[in-house]
């Protein structure tokens, strides 16, 4: 009876030990994602003014040390958002918005921030027309879809990628290839483990940390968008998500040798005036380094830390702005959604808003969904804020869209955190 007992205890301990285990583990995870914000901030500024450098700098030493300074801090960056994600997943604080909506907004976003990519390591683009309706989350499935080419481009060194759609059923099936290095049969399941890697026992950073296709899987499950995986040592890889098609959707998907032309992500057409750009933003690094940026860019720029700041200072100039961006959580509760509104009560609805957010939270989403801002989180590369910027001028001036800048398009690929 008693080394039964003792044996009793034991167990008891064992399971005590394992909930106060994975407890430290969710309330780790808890942390981490609380403390998401506050981590974004000081990155997104070190990546604003390292660009800002560049007019400064001549040809020679000091520009490749800039250059070698982006590509450090792209790899800091994609880490960054890598173990943010996976602890803001893991701590269960992530929760679909699920509506219908074009496939072919997502495909267009990928065409924008990665076409530029691929061409500069030689590769060749291509996505595929689809104009299908899905119905998921646009900002979680698109972190799936970013991920899956981040993945393609870092192991592909030559031929190219491709994203298609295909229907089966009740769902549409979107597809990235590669013609890169290809998965052994007996590690594809491994590949979705967290810090595995295919080669790459050195831990080399440039080939990330291993986490995208972790966080791939936990969309996958959160969702319910199965993802499979074709591939073959030597010839390349095709994962595919599987994605509920709206309940309405006629889709439409483009046979597969008709490719969409490749764009270059652009860059915001010069004019002969100077554009102006309101920036409101309660973090005064990051406010100072968006305002050199945009200054480089040859925008005139009016910051304020708060809204009544804003509206003060735009009141004052006396003209109407051409681009509003806008930082989401702002000091005594405030948003930066009431700063674009009011600013379009004093002027009109047609200037384009972008939230550029730290925030990991639901609500810059629904409010970007509502009125129409774009939403980018930081930290933003200046690649990325330029194809916005770029994007929504565009629609609004009615101008062509050109290739990026020489002022932002030496950063790496961009890695959007959900």
């Amino acid at each position: 009876m008693v080394a039964w007992f003792g044996g009793a205890v034991d167990i008891h301990d064992i399971h005590r030990a394992r909930e106060t285990a994975e407890e430290a583990g969710r309330s780790k995870s808890r942390f981490l994602a609380a403390a998401s914000h506050d981590l974004r901030q000081p990155m997104q500024s070190i990546l604003l003014f390292a660009e800002v450098l560049r007019p400064h700098l001549g040809e020679g030493p000091g520009l490749d040390a800039l250059g070698r300074l982006q590509h450090g801090l792209e790899i800091l960056k994609g880490l960054l958002d890598g173990l943010l994600d996976i602890s803001r997943l893991d701590a269960g604080i992530v929760a679909p918005q699920l509506e219908e909506f074009p496939v072919s907004d997502l495909l267009r976003s990928l065409d924008d921030a990665y076409a530029p990519v691929a061409q500069e390591k030689g590769l060749d683009w291509r996505v595929h027309p689809c104009h299908a309706a899905i119905r998921s989350d646009r900002v979680l499935l698109g972190r799936m879809l970013r991920n899956l080419v981040e993945n393609a481009i870092r192991y592909t060194d030559s031929g190219g990628i491709s994203v298609d759609c295909s229907v089966a059923a009740d769902r549409l099936l979107i597809g990235v290839h590669d013609t890169g290095r290809g998965i052994p049969a007996d590690q594809i399941d491994r590949v979705f483990e967290e810090l595995y890697q295919v080669d790459n026992p050195e831990r080399d950073r440039n080939q990330g940390l291993g986490l995208g296709l972790a966080i791939v899987r936990r969309l996958s499950d959160l969702l319910d968008h199965p993802v499979t995986v074709l591939s073959h040592p030597g010839q390349g890889s095709l994962f595919s998500i599987a994605v509920p098609l709206a309940a309405e959707a006629c889709a439409s998907v483009a046979p597969s040798g008709e490719a969409a032309p490749v764009e270059m992500a652009p860059a915001p057409p010069e004019r002969e005036d100077r554009r102006l750009a309101v920036v409101v933003d309660d973090d005064p690094i990051v406010l100072a380094g968006m305002e050199s940026l945009l200054r480089a860019w040859k925008f005139d720029v009016i910051t304020a830390d708060s809204t009544d700041v804003a509206v003060e200072r735009l009141t004052l100039d006396g003209r109407r702005p051409d681009i509003l961006v806008v930082d989401y959580r702002l000091r005594d509760k405030r948003i930066g959604t009431e700063a674009i509104l009011r600013i379009w009560d004093m002027h009109d609805a047609d200037i384009p808003g972008l939230i550029v957010t730290g925030e990991i939270g639901t609500e810059p989403q629904n409010d970007a969904l509502t009125h129409g801002f774009d939403l980018l989180h930081k930290p933003v590369t200046p690649r990325s804020l330029a194809a916005a910027l770029g994007r929504r001028l565009a629609m609004v001036e009615g101008e062509a869209r050109i290739p990026v800048a020489d002022t932002a398009d030496t950063a790496g690929p961009p890695s959007a955190t959900l």
